[in-house]
């Protein structure tokens, strides 16, 4: 799993030196060892017309010693990145659609593992039934069951159901009162669910965000389509909060759009959140893009009907 904490780590590295090679794969077009040395040669292509032939063969072992096969099933995704310097080398793993290409310049191209890390959700998820339930906490799309002890039973209440839910409610309450900060997104047939919603004390319930189920039957199937509803759901309403972040720091006078402006206030470390469309991506967008992460902000590549503005690049500074 790409975090902001990784790529600020290898970005802000003092021994790396340029240039970089940034490439990124995909497990639908390059499917197997070969094809990866083959890949390989293309990028050396590349680099020999642009750099120093003499050093091409730091970056070729590191490329032919990354363990291409092994990566691959490191866990379920789309592909991976690679960051090659003339010291070092480093892997993303890839969960969102990605593309096979490669670039090399003086700096690394972040654009791919920006969208990994701006599609990294975290929640958890409450199956209600009628007489039992069960807890998921969701990891950008990866799935774990809570093992919860001592956890309420309906036969306690004589299957009151308006009782039992009083139980789940309070039993979670405790389980979470340490750790109460991940959204709870809930699942149940919609009886269930207007129930639970209405007696829930549980304050991290998200009541806008859930799922109906016909029955109590929730096969692996039914439920992989639920996590992918949810994720939408979470990124939507995520997409709603920045616009509406950016719109009260514009009243607040804390929006930047002046290209000269951001660059300023970018390199002072003054930006709190950078918005790019992603389809005007080019190295200034990239360079702003390191150096906001690189001064723990966060960087947002958005399609441009996401974008909280009309241009191509905004930004919202920090508050002091």
């Amino acid at each position: 799993m790409t975090s902001t904490i990784e790529l600020r780590n290898t970005l802000t590295l003092d021994y790396e030196v340029g240039p970089f090679i940034s490439l990124f794969v995909s497990f639908n077009e390059i499917s197997n060892k070969e094809q990866y040395l083959n890949l390989i040669q293309s990028v050396k292509k590349y680099f020999v017309q642009k750099y120093d032939e003499n050093i091409w063969p730091r970056y070729e072992r590191k490329l032919k010693r990354f363990n291409f096969n092994r990566a691959k099933h490191v866990e379920s995704g789309s592909g991976f990145a690679l960051y090659v310097s003339f010291k070092a080398i480093h892997s993303f793993n890839l969960t969102q659609p990605v593309q096979t290409k490669f670039s090399i310049a003086d700096t690394m191209n972040i654009s791919q593992v920006v969208k990994e890390i701006e599609s990294d959700l975290h929640y958890r998820v409450l199956v209600l039934h009628d007489d039992d339930f069960k807890v998921f906490r969701v990891d950008n799309g990866n799935c774990r069951l809570i093992n919860m002890v001592n956890k309420p039973l309906a036969v306690l209440v004589n299957h009151d159901k308006r009782k039992y839910y009083q139980l789940i409610d309070e039993y979670l309450n405790e389980l979470f009162a340490d750790d109460d900060y991940l959204p709870i997104a809930l699942v149940a047939n919609e009886d269930n669910r207007k129930l639970f919603s209405e007696i829930a004390t549980q304050k991290m319930l998200v009541k806008d965000i859930n799922y109906s189920i016909d029955d109590d039957k929730l096969s692996a199937e039914v439920f992989d389509k639920v996590i992918a509803h949810l994720n939408e759901l979470f990124w939507d309403q995520l997409m709603i909060n920045q616009k509406n972040d950016y719109k009260k720091a514009q009243a607040d006078n804390l929006v930047v759009s002046d290209l000269k402006e951001i660059i300023y206030n970018t390199t002072s470390g003054k930006i709190d959140t950078l918005f790019i469309n992603e389809d005007k991506y080019n190295q200034t967008y990239n360079d702003l893009a390191i150096t906001t992460i690189g001064f723990a902000g966060h960087v947002f590549l958005l399609p441009a009907d996401e974008m909280p503005t009309d241009l191509d690049c905004a930004a919202i500074m920090v508050k002091i």
